[in-house]
């Protein structure tokens, strides 16, 4: 397979998540005729194949050429470069110290779009389970279906405490399996420990956190993920969340 500047260009600048292509049309066509991008959606708009994924990874892994037999030494390393951070959009994990921006909710419905209409073409037509790609960023796809459902997510002070009722996902101890919590600012969470000590039939926070969950698990297993309600030591609860099992 032989691609041209230009195309190798558009590979490496396509969506990291959702892997639509930003590249002029008949670029674009160029790697449908390839196997590595496919037309698709109301827009018609390209995205990647696994094909054309494969390829990126690799085009990004490309080394520079060893210096040719006689030609003068390479001068010494300097510092490494920082990373460069990955492009294409982030979905709120619950554990940023930022508000909002103000067209955050268009970004989140533009992701979802993208999302499912990468499931459809990398499964057949199929939205009702994670696709590939999902599935090697857990953290994310779990954030971006809860966001997208209008579930608030949480969010942390400049002391690392809880700052908003919502959710919050992190990786689980076990590979391939999310966590996903739902925290309180501290005030709200001593107030109702404190109605509770008053009045045991009011309702606590841990059973409102429970109520929460049972939301985002709604959410999630409607579109293909697996989840069941645990708790800690201190009885908080959590979902594990895995990608359903075909």
């Amino acid at each position: 397979m032989t691609l041209t500047a230009v195309q190798r260009r558009a590979l490496l600048e396509s969506d990291a998540n959702t892997g639509q292509l930003s590249a002029r049309e008949p670029t674009c066509a160029a790697l449908a005729r390839q196997g590595l991008a496919v037309r698709y959606g109301r827009t018609g708009g390209y995205y990647l194949t696994q094909e054309g994924r494969r390829v990126r990874t690799e085009l990004a892994r490309v080394e520079l050429p060893a210096p040719a037999s006689g030609a003068a030494p390479a001068a010494a390393p300097g510092p490494e470069p920082a990373p460069v951070p990955e492009r294409g959009f982030a979905a709120d994990d619950g554990h940023g110290t930022g508000t909002a921006a103000p067209r955050r909710g268009a970004e989140v419905a533009s992701a979802w779009s993208g999302l499912l209409e990468i499931r459809r073409v990398l499964q057949d037509g199929d939205t009702t389970r994670p696709a590939p790609w999902e599935r090697e960023r857990l953290v994310h796809a779990v954030a971006l279906a809860l966001e997208a459902a209008g579930r608030p997510p949480s969010g942390r002070d400049a002391a690392g405490r809880p700052s908003a009722s919502g959710y919050a996902v992190a990786p689980a101890a076990q590979s391939g399996v999310v966590e996903v919590s739902w925290h309180f600012p501290e005030n709200a969470a001593e107030n109702a420990a404190e109605s509770a000590a008053d009045d045991p039939a009011a309702g606590t926070a841990a059973g409102t956190a429970e109520a929460e969950l049972a939301r985002c698990q709604g959410v999630l297993e409607a579109y293909g993920w697996q989840c069941t309600l645990h708790h800690d030591r201190r009885r908080r609860a959590f979902l594990l969340v895995s990608p359903r099992r075909a």
